[in-house]
Parts: C-alpha cells; structure tokens; sequence
C-alpha cells in the first residue's frame, strides 16, 4: 500500500456515495483539512480554514498574490454577486438546468457574512478588481458537498490539485506527491468526464459578459448563450462551432 492509499475513499470494494462521500468531505473541512475531489473539469484542492487555504495554496508553490476563487452552491452565488436578474437567470438555467460547471465572476456584497470567514490577507487574495470569482457545478458530489457549506455558512476555497503550471489532472493517479502529500483525504472517482478536452473549468464576468478562460465544453457554453439569450461570444479556435 502506498502511503497515500490510506487517505482515499471509496475503501477497496465499495462503491462511490455522493451523499456519505459529501458528508466525509465536510467533516475533514470543517476540521480544517484539505481534501482532493473530483470534479467534471478535473480533480480539485478544497480546503476551508484559512491555514488550510494557505497550506494547499502552499503545496501548490503559487505565486503570492495569486488570485484564488471560491466554490459554491448557485444560493451562495446568488447572495454573494450582485448582478442584474436576468444574469442571475442565465447562471440558474446554466448550471442547474444544464448542469454546467462555471467560474462566475462578478461584483459581490463585501457585507455578505461568508466573507467573515477570511483574514484581511486571504480576502485580498480572492478579490481582483472589486470582483470574486465563484465555481458553480462540476458534478453531483461537488453539488451535495457546496450544499452542505452553504447550510453551515461555511466557505470552500478550491483550485485545481496539481502543481502550478502542469496542467489539470484528471486521475488520481496523475496528480503529483507533493500534492497528495498535502491532503487530509483523496476521493478517487476515477477519470474525470472533460478529460478529452485537457482544460480547467470555463470563466466568465457577467457583469460584462466578457470570457476571461475558454474552459471545458466552451463550445456548448457559447452555442447556448446564442441560442437562448442571443449573446455573441469569441469562437473557440480548437473546438469551433
């Protein structure tokens, strides 16, 4: 057994649970661990309590000053941002009726209570320019942990789990020790779905509707936005449409 078989659930033999595997994954945050997870667009580095925030980012060997993004329900989102109503309804519709995982970005409610969980000095490292940058989506288990926060009122940093600049990692087994290291606990749900396209997640300012990353499935992204809102966004070079 190798030293980081141990931290990982499932145990050999057991199925994944996304409601028993949420709840261990809000156990270990709420202890002040850091746990790796799975997303749709890669495995991600979550952590809670702001050591554990620095740790991870630490183990990450980012750059100080990096800007690091929550990641939450669309509740969370709603209360946080401040956006027009009807860019509220294109994030609904977006992540919860299309099932989409997105970075929002957008101004946000400096007051709102979530954000009393930061020092000063990791605030200022999830804010840029009077805006906060939020994950919304990426899968059931992401979902039912984010909603567990959310009744808890408590904040979840992420990033992806890999050393800065290597890439997404879309296995386990494909994330450096340095990383694993690091973690209190590592869910393997094995391969990750958007695998095929080797990109992190989509991020988008709402505020302006102006892509900042064209991430996993941008094509459907851009098609829909057309489609239902008449939105014209920058074609993707790779995968066009």
């Amino acid at each position: 057994m190798s030293s980081f078989e141990a931290k990982i659930i499932p145990l050999p033999g057991h199925l994944p649970n996304t409601t028993s595997d949420a709840q261990r994954v809000f156990q270990v945050l709420q202890a002040g661990g850091i746990v790796i997870g799975p997303t749709e667009v890669g495995y991600g580095l979550l952590a809670s309590s702001v050591e554990a925030i620095e740790k991870a980012f630490a183990a990450k060997q980012r750059r100080p000053g990096h800007v690091q993004g929550l990641i939450g329900s669309y509740e969370l989102h709603h209360e946080l941002h401040v956006l027009e109503p009807d860019r509220f309804e294109m994030t609904r519709v977006l992540t919860e009726d299309f099932d989409m995982g997105l970075g929002i970005v957008a101004p946000y409610d400096p007051d709102h209570p979530i954000l009393a969980k930061f020092t000063p000095h990791t605030l200022s490292n999830a804010v840029k320019d009077g805006k906060i940058a939020m994950f919304v989506g990426g899968g059931s288990l992401l979902r039912e942990i984010c909603r567990l926060n959310y009744e808890a009122g408590q904040v979840m940093v992420g990033s992806s789990a890999n050393l800065t600049g290597r890439g997404q990692k879309f296995r386990v087994e494909d994330i450096e020790d340095e990383i694993k290291e690091v973690a209190d606990l590592i869910v393997d749900y094995g391969l990750q779905r958007y695998h095929v396209y080797g990109r992190p997640s989509i991020v988008i300012d709402f505020e302006e509707m102006k892509v900042l990353r064209m991430g996993s499935c941008y094509e459907l992204f851009r098609e829909r936005m057309r489609r239902f809102w008449e939105v014209e966004l920058p074609e993707d070079p790779v995968y066009k449409t």
